[in-house]
């Protein structure tokens, strides 16, 4: 009896020894995050998140790995594609909107609190893909034509693959079966089947703000040949691209802030130092005469403490402006029509501040 205990207790200890690993793997696959995993995440459970305004997020790790401190961080307003939530940590991924032949894609743990969920329009119409798979949408009647196409490459060979279907564009998330057609035969639009069907492609997609999170049944092709994965639009602009729109977004409603006199009368200066710093001046005494309008009536809605604090803010206003404004003595008379426009366009967009504060 004590041989068999002993042999069983060996045998015990083996089969434990042999499961510790295994266990401690599956347990570390839980907490580790490599952003939408193709073979675990469901394409219809990923949502999107903003980052909210503050400082830069740096994408965090529970592990101290070599994977996990890469030193990556996002930005406010950078979209992102979670695929799991675990208590106070979001499971992310970003894409930049150039491909770039390293860091391509940003993935990891970020803090739940620093991300705010949105729900964009569908907008599937476009070219989505990456460097093997393009995935075009084009409007097609009441509907969306999806086409796809892969070409991957595996060691010394390649194998392809592709669907194709028709959604309604109103809907966010998607999902459909498709048959290649084979001997001649036409293409199969079919609909999503629960089972799994021999030789049936089954897709599910969600067009989500700037990307589109694609699953499969790895039926859609050659062997080992998946869509699986999230993308971003082929023509997406790049930042410097969408920088300069939004500047220039600024400027027009900057722009808009000042009366259209000002404008004719700066044209019809030609060019002429005085001409033009008259123009600046009646537009400034019109502006500042606006400005000093709704600081008295904001005044008189406030508490003593409230009339105090606007007070202060107002003179460190008045300091900025006078900083930013300054004529640069060594700018010719150059510098006195750019003075006197930074004091227009300064004192117009703090009177429409302190306008939009009394209608709150």
């Amino acid at each position: 009896m004590n041989v068999w205990r002993g042999v069983l207790c060996r045998l015990s200890l083996s089969v434990l020894a042999l499961s510790i690993p295994t266990l401690v793997w599956a347990q570390e696959q839980k907490t580790d995050c490599f952003g939408f995993d193709a073979v675990d995440d469901d394409p219809l459970a990923v949502q999107l998140y903003v980052i909210k305004p503050g400082d830069k997020v740096g994408v965090q790790c529970p592990e101290k790995s070599l994977i996990c401190n890469k030193g990556a961080f996002l930005m406010p307003g950078d979209q992102v594609a979670v695929s799991r939530v675990d208590g106070d940590r979001a499971c992310a991924v970003y894409l930049n909107p150039v491909k770039r032949p390293e860091n391509d894609e940003t993935a990891g743990w970020l803090p739940l609190a620093r991300l705010d969920p949105i729900s964009p329009v569908p907008n599937w119409v476009g070219r989505w893909g990456d460097s093997e798979t393009t995935i075009v949408a084009k409007q097609q009647g009441d509907k969306i034509r999806i086409d796809a196409k892969a070409n991957l490459q595996f060691g010394n060979g390649e194998e392809e693959g592709q669907f194709a279907a028709l959604i309604d564009g109103r809907q966010s998330q998607v999902k459909f079966g498709y048959q290649s057609g084979d001997d001649g035969e036409p293409e199969k639009l079919l609909p999503y089947q629960d089972k799994t069907i021999p030789g049936l492609c089954q897709v599910k997609m969600a067009q989500l703000g700037r990307y589109l999170v694609v699953g499969d049944n790895h039926m859609c092709g050659g062997i080992n040949v998946s869509f699986s994965r999230i993308y971003r639009r082929i023509d997406e602009k790049p930042p410097a691209d969408r920088a300069k729109a939004s500047k220039s977004s600024v400027a027009k409603k900057q722009d808009d802030l000042l009366r259209s006199s000002y404008k004719a009368c700066l044209d019809k200066s030609k060019g002429v130092t005085v001409a033009m710093r008259n123009c600046a001046g009646t537009e400034h005494k019109f502006q500042d005469d606006r400005l000093n309008h709704a600081y008295r009536l904001l005044r008189t809605n406030l508490d003593q403490a409230g009339a105090t604090q606007l007070r202060d803010e107002q003179r460190g206003w008045i300091a900025e402006r006078d900083r930013q404004c300054a004529v640069d003595k060594d700018g010719g008379t150059a510098a006195l029509i750019v003075s006197d426009d930074c004091l227009v366009q300064m004192t117009a967009k703090r009177a429409a501040e302190l306008e939009s504060r009394l209608s709150q």
